[in-house]
């Protein structure tokens, strides 16, 4: 990709072939005069989203996405409502485009993934694990969290802390008594 295309991809308007005196209108008139202008098109914006996207959900988002990248450059906002809905037009087709190169992004993430995960053998839960994994459910929440990111993450009890956002003696205070915790919940599961 070119360093021009590749700035092209921020969404921005398309060239400025409107005179300074016809935006002046809508630029010049602040908040309430840019949704004045903008509020016919959401409709049609939407409306040119849902025939192209799939799902159409995504079609508000889009909508959304051309609605910011209009106020971003309301002072370049056409006055003419014709020359407006299709300058309009120009960037829906510039979000649509990014919409629709990051949908064959996922779809190949996606695919990467399938392959890997067919790939590894999925491994037996040995009852020990099983029932552990029981007993952490009835520790409180944020005992549950922390002794996750211990076990689980591999993380140093001051890391997991950091993470939670308590220093690391209060870290190491609660792994301690969730161990304890740990241990008669999982005795009682257990037997």
């Amino acid at each position: 990709m070119t360093a021009a295309r590749a700035a092209g991809s921020e969404l921005k308007p398309p060239a400025d072939r409107f005179a300074k005196d016809e935006t002046a209108a809508v630029a010049g008139g602040g908040d309430r005069a840019f949704e004045e202008a903008v509020a016919p098109l959401v409709p049609l914006l939407l409306r040119y989203f849902a025939r192209r996207v799939t799902p159409t959900d995504d079609a508000a988002d889009c909508t959304s996405e051309t609605l910011v990248a209009l106020w971003r450059h309301r002072s370049r906002l056409p006055a003419v409502d014709d020359e407006r809905r299709a300058w309009a037009y120009g960037i829906a087709r510039k979000v649509l485009s990014n919409h629709h190169r990051g949908e064959a992004r996922r779809d190949r993430a996606d695919e990467a993934l399938r392959t890997a995960a067919a790939l590894t053998p999925v491994e037996d839960v040995p009852d020990e694990a099983f029932i552990a994994a029981e007993a952490v459910k009835l520790l409180p929440a944020r005992d549950q969290e922390l002794v996750r990111l211990v076990v689980w993450e591999e993380l140093s009890i001051a890391a997991a802390g950091r993470v939670m956002g308590i220093n690391p003696g209060t870290a190491r205070t609660r792994y301690a008594r969730a161990l304890g915790k740990l241990r008669l919940a999982y005795s009682a599961i257990d037997s």
